[in-house]
């Protein structure tokens, strides 16, 4: 009987110790454009405002959701937040994407103020600043770099050069429709 409930004890206790990985829920997802330009793109079942922040090691924090009211942007899934796409400075160095996606709109200044005041601080966390509503946030890395620039006259499709296609003086083009 003692072996019994020793044996189950010890079941227990290493049932209990195993690391149970939460999920985590991506609410957006960073596309590379280029080496330094970005979309940011909203998954789906996500609030319909957001504002997005980054924050360089060096410091520097930018605000990309700017609007003429200084406040939050609709943000639709799937679709890149502001519906465009953002680049950032190379020069600045990897950078983290502090996004909040809300349920009104939020003003922008008022959390750029609590984000140049709080980032660096070793317990900083979207989470702790004090903003209206419901809000939830998430937040990216993001590392740009500098793609080589296209050298004109280079070969693009490479599947031409094995069809043994002969160049005619005007370069291989069609002729224009009329």
């Amino acid at each position: 009987m003692g072996r019994t409930i020793c044996a189950m004890l010890l079941i227990i206790s290493i049932s209990a110790c195993a690391e149970k990985k939460v999920p985590v829920m991506r609410r957006a997802e960073i596309r590379k454009l280029q080496g330094d330009v970005i979309e940011i793109v909203p998954t789906a079942g996500q609030f319909p405002y957001c504002l997005v922040f980054t924050t360089a090691s060096n410091g520097v924090t930018r605000q990309l959701t700017i609007t003429p009211w200084n406040k939050s942007v609709r943000c639709e899934s799937g679709v890149p937040i502001g519906k465009t796409s953002y680049r950032i400075p190379v020069e600045e160095g990897p950078v983290k994407v502090h996004i909040f996606f809300s349920d009104q709109p939020l003003d922008a200044t008022w959390v750029a103020i609590q984000i140049a005041d709080s980032v660096g601080t070793p317990d900083f966390k979207p989470m702790n600043l004090r903003l209206p509503g419901r809000v939830a946030s998430q937040t990216l890395d993001f590392a740009p770099s500098v793609e080589p620039a296209p050298t004109v006259g280079t070969l693009v499709d490479g599947d031409r050069d094995s069809r043994n296609h002969q160049i005619d003086a005007d370069g291989g083009r069609t002729k224009p429709a009329l």
